[in-house]
Order: C-alpha cells, then sequence, then structure tokens
C-alpha cells in the first residue's frame, strides 16, 4: 500500500517539474521575441538603414523590385498614402513587410536615363515603439548617373499666410513640368514631385539640369492633375532653369524640410532655406451649377449655385398638384446664389414630400451656359424626438403648461440687441421676423428714450430690407450712453401666412463714446489702395476695416478695448477687399502683410500710434521683379493663346 502511494507521489511531482520546465521554457521564448517588454529606458531612435538590394543609389537601375534592411524589427503605418515616387509612378507599387526589411515590388517599365526618388514617408516605424524612420529615401537612375540638383521652397496660404496645418489630411503636391504650356497642369503628370510637410516646405532632390514650370495642387481627388474648381492652387509667373545654382552639401549646413526636424521647423521656420516661395489660392467659381437643394423647413425650399442666379433665368413648378395663384415667396441672398422659397400655400407646407420641375441655368462641358431641365424630390423630415423618460410630477405639471404653437402659427420679432444689453455706437438696430414679412404698421412701434426721470419719444425711421424678406431696419440719431425702450405692439408685423406678431419689447443701453480705442497706422509709402483690418481670434473674424488711398494715415475708429491681429491687403484693383488669383489669366492673388507684432493691444480712450514701413519690402519685390524678368527673357517663355 505505502509502495503505491510513492509511485503516485513520485508521478504528481514528475507531472508537476515537466509543467514547471515548460513555463520556463515558453517564458524564456517570450522573452526573445521582438517588442516584448523590457527594462531600461525608453527607446526614442527610429530605424536605422542598413543596405539596399539593389544598393542606395544604383546606377543603370533595371531591377523590378528593391528591398531595404534597417537594424531593428519594424511595422508599416499608412504606406498606401506616405509613400510616393519622383518622378511619379502611375501604377502604384506593392509594398510589403518582412521582419527587419520592406519590399517594394514594381508594376510598370520604369523612364530612362532619370533619377527616381522612392519617398517612404513617416511609414516605416520600429515595432517596439513606433518610431518613425520620418523622410527615409530610396534613390537610384536608370541611366548611368545620379541627377544632384535640389531645389527647396514653402507654400502658404494666400489669404492668411498659414501654413496646410495637421488637420489637413489631403496631400499638396508640388510640381515640376517639362511640358511648359499652360494645359499641361490639366492633362499630364508632371515629371517631379514634391510633398509639402505640416509647415508647407518642400524639398526636391535628385533633379536633373532643364527648364520646368512650378506648380503647386492641393490634390482633392489624388491624380496629380488640376481638374476639379475646389482645388487649390499656386504658380509661379516664371520658367526655373535647374543648373549649378542648385547644386547643394545636403550633408552640410544647408537646412532643408528633409534634414530639419518638424519641432525646429516650427519654432525657427526661417533657418530652413527657401528657393521658392509660393502663395496658395482657390480659384474663383468659373462655372454655374447647382450645388444644392434641401427643405430643412416644412415651409421654406432652398437652392443653392455656384455663382449669382439670374432670376428671370430660373422657375420652379409643383408636378401633381395645380395651386390656386402665387403659390412661394421668393427670397434671395445678398449675391443672388441662394434661393428661398418660402411655401405660402398651406396645402403644399402640409405635404411631406414634394416633386418639382425646375428650370435653371449650367455650365456645360464647353464653358457655355446652358439651360437644364430636373424633376427633383424635397421631402422634409420631422426632427428626431428623444425617448420619453419617466414621468415625475414635475414631469406632468410640464405637461399641463400651454403648448407653444406651430411655426406657421406663430410671427417671432426679435433684435440685434439683447434685453438689458448694450448697442454699440457703431451698430443699426435691426429686427428679425420668423417668417417673411408681408405687411407692417410703423405706428405700432415705438422707441422712446430715458430723460432724466421720464421717458421721451424718439422720432425713427422704419426700413424694410430690400433683399431679406425677413429683415427691418429702425434708424435713428443714437446718442451715447443713453438708455432706450423699444416697445413692438401685437398686429405690427403681418407674415405671408396671414399670422401677426405678438407684443414684445426690449430695453438697451448705447455705449459711452469714451470707451472706445483708436489706432492710428502711419506708413512710410502707399503703393496701391490698402484695405487695413482689425481681426479677432484663430478664425481671423474681421472688426473693423478701413481703405487707404490719399494720405499715408490710416484711422481704426470705436475699436472696443482688446487684441487685434492687424492686416494689410494689397488692394491693386481698389474694390475694398481680398481678391484671389486665376491661373489661366496669370493674375496671382493680392498679397497680404501682418502687422509685426502678432496682436496690438487698445485700451479706452487711448489712441494706439504704430509705424509700417512698406518701402523696403517694395524694394525688394521691384528687384525680385526684374530678376524674374531678366529670366522670363533669358528663357524666350511664352504662354498659350
Amino acid at each position: 500500500m505505502r509502495t503505491k502511494q510513492k509511485k503516485i507521489i513520485l508521478k504528481k511531482i514528475l507531472i508537476y517539474t515537466f509543467v514547471l520546465a515548460a513555463f520556463v521554457m515558453l517564458f524564456e521564448h517570450c522573452a526573445r521575441i521582438p517588442g516584448s517588454i523590457s527594462g531600461g529606458p525608453k527607446d526614442e531612435t527610429p530605424p536605422q538603414f542598413v543596405s539596399g538590394v539593389p544598393e542606395n543609389y544604383s546606377t543603370n537601375f533595371k531591377a523590378k523590385r528593391i528591398e531595404v534592411t534597417f537594424d531593428e524589427f519594424l511595422q508599416l503605418k499608412d504606406a498606401s498614402n506616405q509613400f510616393y515616387s519622383s518622378p511619379p509612378i502611375k501604377k502604384k507599387p506593392e509594398i510589403l513587410l518582412y521582419g527587419k526589411k520592406v519590399r517594394v515590388n514594381l508594376k510598370e517599365p520604369l523612364l530612362e536615363n532619370i533619377t527616381y526618388t522612392f519617398d517612404f514617408g513617416a511609414s516605416i516605424v520600429d515595432l517596439n515603439e513606433g518610431n518613425a524612420a520620418d523622410g527615409f529615401t530610396y534613390v537610384f537612375s536608370t541611366g548611368d548617373h545620379i541627377d544632384s540638383l535640389t531645389l527647396t521652397g514653402r507654400v502658404l496660404n494666400a489669404f492668411d499666410l498659414k501654413s496646410k496645418g495637421k488637420d489637413d489630411k489631403t496631400a499638396t503636391w508640388v510640381m515640376l513640368h517639362t511640358d511648359l504650356s499652360d494645359s499641361a497642369v490639366f492633362k499630364q503628370w508632371p515629371t517631379y514631385v514634391a510633398r509639402t510637410d505640416l509647415m508647407g516646405f518642400f524639398t526636391f532632390s535628385h533633379v536633373r539640369p532643364d527648364t520646368f514650370r512650378i506648380f503647386v495642387l492641393r490634390d482633392m481627388n489624388n491624380n496629380l492633375l488640376f481638374d476639379m474648381p475646389t482645388e487649390q492652387i499656386a504658380f509661379l509667373d516664371t520658367l526655373i532653369v535647374t543648373d549649378d545654382r542648385y547644386h547643394r552639401d545636403l550633408d552640410s549646413l544647408f537646412a532643408t524640410s528633409r534634414n530639419t526636424p518638424d519641432s525646429i521647423k516650427e519654432k525657427y521656420p526661417d533657418i530652413l532655406h527657401v528657393d521658392f516661395l509660393l502663395y496658395q489660392f482657390e480659384e474663383e467659381p468659373s462655372k454655374q451649377y447647382r450645388k444644392e437643394y434641401e427643405r430643412k423647413e416644412q415651409n421654406m425650399l432652398r437652392f443653392v449655385y455656384s455663382l449669382p442666379v439670374n432670376l428671370d433665368s430660373i422657375s420652379v413648378e409643383i408636378l401633381e398638384y395645380e395651386p390656386a395663384g402665387k403659390w412661394y415667396e421668393l427670397e434671395t441672398s445678398a449675391k443672388n446664389d441662394t434661393l428661398d422659397y418660402w411655401l405660402t400655400d398651406t396645402a403644399l407646407v402640409k405635404r411631406k414630400t414634394l416633386m418639382l420641375h425646375l428650370h435653371s441655368p449650367r455650365t456645360d462641358s464647353l464653358n457655355r451656359l446652358i439651360y437644364t431641365e430636373d424633376t427633383l424630390k424635397l421631402t422634409f423630415e420631422e426632427p428626431k424626438q428623444q425617448a420619453p423618460a419617466r414621468t415625475t410630477r414635475r414631469d406632468q405639471k410640464e405637461e399641463q403648461k400651454p403648448k407653444p404653437r406651430p411655426p406657421l402659427e406663430t410671427m417671432l420679432i426679435t433684435a440685434n440687441v439683447k434685453d438689458k444689453g448694450t448697442m454699440e455706437l457703431t451698430d443699426r438696430l435691426q429686427l428679425m421676423s420668423s417668417q417673411p414679412i408681408a405687411a407692417t404698421d410703423p405706428t405700432k412701434i415705438s422707441l422712446r428714450e430715458q430723460y432724466d426721470t421720464i421717458k421721451r419719444p424718439v422720432p425713427f425711421t422704419f426700413i424694410k430690407d430690400s433683399v431679406n424678406a425677413r429683415k427691418a431696419w429702425i434708424d435713428w440719431k443714437l446718442k451715447e450712453d443713453t438708455k432706450y425702450f423699444l416697445t413692438i405692439d401685437s398686429m405690427s408685423f403681418k407674415s405671408i401666412y396671414g399670422v401677426f406678431n405678438d407684443s414684445t419689447g426690449i430695453s438697451f443701453s448705447s455705449q459711452k463714446e469714451d470707451y472706445y480705442s483708436i489706432l492710428e497706422i502711419t506708413f512710410d509709402t502707399v503703393p496701391c489702395p490698402l484695405v487695413i483690418q482689425a481681426l479677432k481670434g484663430d478664425k481671423e473674424n474681421l472688426v473693423k476695416q478701413v481703405t487707404l488711398t490719399e494720405g499715408k494715415v490710416a484711422t481704426l475708429d470705436f475699436l472696443k478695448p482688446d487684441k487685434y491681429i492687424i492686416k494689410l491687403i494689397f488692394d491693386r484693383n481698389g474694390n475694398g477687399k481680398w481678391d484671389t488669383g486665376n491661373y489661366l489669366k496669370k493674375i496671382q492673388p493680392e498679397k497680404v502683410e501682418y502687422f509685426s507684432e502678432p496682436e496690438v493691444e487698445t485700451h479706452s480712450n487711448v489712441k494706439v500710434e504704430l509705424q509700417w514701413s512698406l518701402k523696403e519690402k517694395e524694394k525688394k519685390g521691384e528687384d525680385e521683379k526684374k530678376g524674374e524678368d531678366g529670366e522670363k527673357e533669358e528663357n524666350g517663355e511664352e504662354h498659350d493663346p
């Protein structure tokens, strides 16, 4: 019996020993797997290139695939978007990962006697920490030498001089075309391409000596062609001749977007060498088309066009219904590109779906204005109601309260000044109705001012807006630091639905004149009409602007005490606003400039005086223009007729 028990105990010991040994072996194996957790400081070193097959910087390249090896195990991130080739390859190569190796399989023959640069972007990262071999390039030539010229530059938004930023995921490409015709950017792929980084910098490496036209494209459909009206572009007026001037030693202190860390570029952008500064813009729409149509409100149909519409050229007919007389009231935007049809026939309002026949203008493929006939379906969807929660006594009391009237039975009148608020001395009192106004009775509107202890009437002028059927104005001689009372009696306004407004009223005070500040800017020269703007916030909301055509002093008065961004527009056509460019007409966007201080602070009842020098920049621009003109003559540049 004891012998049997000993055998059982011995058997259990052997089993436990075997299991323990298996766990030890498994742990040791896991410790050897790349990417396992280990002690010590965090690895921040990106993968280092070890070798390539064929070798990096090979000549007389004939291979159909390349293989690059790094010093650690890798992973690929977003390689389909990060990787690109210059010159571009139409059939994207297949990119595969094998441990420490990345393989690129080519799917089409390459051009002869030219140097290729394969830019992997930030797609090659280590397996453990995700450190990227950012900007790694593999270079080879299908000829007997590696081209060695380097061009650098930067692309900024022409309107606000900002770079694309981290939120913009659409690639911006800088292109070099050897086809010098204006039509090349619409029809042909470029000879070389470079992608801008988040700061707008770009670098062309290994370019051959030649003559190029440079073009920038924010490529919305990823085809390297300027074929969409909303694609942002930039171009130079002159051709580029690449010669020994562009032979640079990239291993020296010559700073480019390729060999400078992002943190340095963001903090010290001026240290980077820039051959070309290009200003990106979106052209004004030139083709007429219907952008959208909708019925977000039960009693209104909206049609939006790319360009202003001649109202005589558009007509809307209701199908499957014969209205008795006029069935709508038309309201247009200030530019006549948005048309709101307010339904006056209540039978149409009650219909969930309306079928329409629309006759409207459109630009065809030959750039001719034609008229199209379309059948459209517009449906009104009721706002989704939230699921009812458990009712309480308080909820039951709320339900017993009178319900608000439906929108068509209510005409709300609101003002652009809040009740007990403050009206700025530069504002007008605006009234806005929830429905188009059919008739008004200004005698039922009263405006009074506080004088000592009494409220005395104030004469005013009532003006109905000529464009917006729901808007009206009340004008009078506004006094500073005065309390006003506006009363709108019931039945002052009648809507197109025969609904009258309820009585309402507000009290407000006008601002004190000494609350405001004055900003006075003196220029040393005025080369053309200047538009000076005071802006607020990251979105640069316009607060005030003035135009300077005579003299050298611009005054922005009635500014609230605050911090402002001061912007200058060189208004060469004198229309009082910034104008974009046009590629085929060879019109560059109007130049803008910002004051040297990021923000200018103003204070109540204080005049802030600034000096703004434009002469030095004007002289620099003239020198650059002379250089461009000389290069034009040298290159014999011509444009397509």
